[in-house]
């Protein structure tokens, strides 16, 4: 029998800022929280409310992962319109809950496969794999075959990150409390990575936004191959940040293949307006 798959992965993706032909590939949302307000419907509403009710408030934003009834109902949903199989590729389960909220869900839901992929990563590394899974169903690889792909360039993957204001890493604790304080106190921009194990790690102390922002392209460069590879920057709309690591990366890495994000607001809730990423993915 013929699987006919559908690719779900969820907002922190960004899958919803680019532009595909894939009629199978499905996004369920995560929520971002300003006190009382909720923002969610991404693909519908993008990231602008979320970003403009950032910059006016000095309320901790918060995320949430999807309830199960909610996922329940996009597996639902999707085996309404024909699919057989569903490969799911949320954020990594380091992250969020999302990954074991659809394990808790999967179980309900009959008439469609489910299977459940720990993608270790997020934002646009994850878009990338949403992609090239939505792909490879359509050329005809089996749910097997496409799961085995998409693990193997997640190994090929990389995503770093710097923020200019530590504030929001440090109230939303994705930094310890020794190193948050002693980066405040001595202004330290931290080069982050998104290792292996889906975690957010910091690597790197650095003096300067500026510094930061060339210390990520130095170790980029370092691992980067311009023939198999493709160079993802996400930023937060700061035309300034984008230009500057451009040059960088023009003199480091010039001629390679370069594609832009605009970091998704599940992951900007916790760096804050002034933080940019660059990552690769090699195919």
């Amino acid at each position: 029998m013929k699987q006919k798959i559908a690719i779900l992965t969820d907002s922190s993706s960004s899958i919803y800022r680019v532009n595909h032909d894939y009629d199978n590939i499905f996004m369920i949302d995560l929520p971002c929280i300003i006190g009382d307000e909720i923002y969610t419907d991404f693909m519908k509403n993008k990231d602008e409310p979320f970003y403009q009710a950032l910059g006016k408030t000095d309320l901790v934003p918060k995320t949430s992962q999807p309830s199960i009834s909610e996922t329940m109902e996009k597996f639902e949903y999707i085996k309404s319109l024909g699919f057989s199989h569903i490969i799911y590729l949320p954020i990594s389960k380091e992250l969020s809950g999302t990954y074991l909220n659809g394990h808790a869900s999967k179980d309900s839901v009959e008439g469609i496969e489910v299977e459940i992929v720990d993608t270790k990563t997020t934002a646009s590394i994850l878009c990338a794999m949403a992609v090239e899974a939505a792909r490879l169903a359509k050329d005809g690889f089996l749910v097997k075959e496409i799961i085995q792909k998409i693990l193997a360039m997640r190994k090929r993957s990389v995503y770093y990150v710097t923020v200019n204001d530590l504030t929001f890493l440090v109230r939303n604790g994705r930094l310890s409390n020794a190193k948050s304080i002693i980066a405040k106190i001595f202004r330290i921009k931290p080069v982050i990575i998104l290792n292996d194990e889906g975690k957010l790690v910091s690597i790197a102390p650095v003096r300067t936004y500026m510094g930061a922002i060339r210390e990520l392209v130095n170790k980029v460069a370092k691992e980067f191959n311009p023939d198999t590879g493709v160079l993802h920057i996400s930023y937060t709309g700061i035309t300034e940040d984008l230009k500057y690591i451009k040059s960088l990366i023009d003199e480091a890495l010039p001629n390679s293949k370069i594609e832009i994000y605009t970091i998704p607001s599940t992951i900007l809730a916790h760096l804050g307006l002034t933080a940019i990423a660059l990552g690769y993915i090699h195919y």
